[in-house]
């Protein structure tokens, strides 16, 4: 789908005879165009449980055909039972990534940025691709139930 260009930020100028309309409508122009040139984005949140340190999808993004996307996640993880670990044991991470998909293969446009910590040093947080996925994953521990908050917000821009 080809994209349109915005509209001109030119008023008409049968406008400018009326100084409170020409404002009104050189108003409403300024943020059709501010609106128009953004970058498309999202953000979602979901709640995943694990209970192993099995590798665990938390959030799945599409990567669209002959798109860039920026993803950011932070995620909270708290232990809430298990015969391993301390009693509260929890972890927070802030990571970023930027993919690509070029004709429908995705790939990662550089390392991805991971900040944050956890209390048991086998959790983790990073990204994985399926197929034309960007997939934030989780990795627990062994007998560890762990409750995992992700919020991931994303911008893609395409041709």
């Amino acid at each position: 789908m080809a994209l349109l260009n915005p509209p001109p930020l030119s008023l008409p100028s049968a406008f400018n005879q009326d100084i409170e309309v020409a404002k009104f409508f050189d108003a409403m122009l300024r943020t059709i165009y501010q609106l128009w040139s953004q970058v498309r984005g999202m953000e979602s949140v979901a709640k995943t449980l694990t209970t192993d340190a099995t590798v665990t999808p938390l959030q799945r993004i599409e990567v669209k055909t002959d798109t860039s996307i920026y993803i950011e996640a932070r995620v909270i993880a708290r232990r809430t039972g298990g015969s391993a670990g301390a009693a509260g044991d929890s972890a927070f991470y802030v990571i970023q990534a930027g993919f690509k998909n070029i004709s429908g293969t995705v790939s990662l446009i550089a390392s991805t940025i991971l900040n944050g910590g956890e209390d048991q040093a086998s959790w983790d947080l990073g990204f994985a691709i399926d197929g034309t996925q960007a997939v934030l994953v989780g990795t627990g521990a062994v007998n560890n139930n762990i409750s995992w908050q992700s919020a991931v917000s994303y911008y893609e821009v395409g041709i």
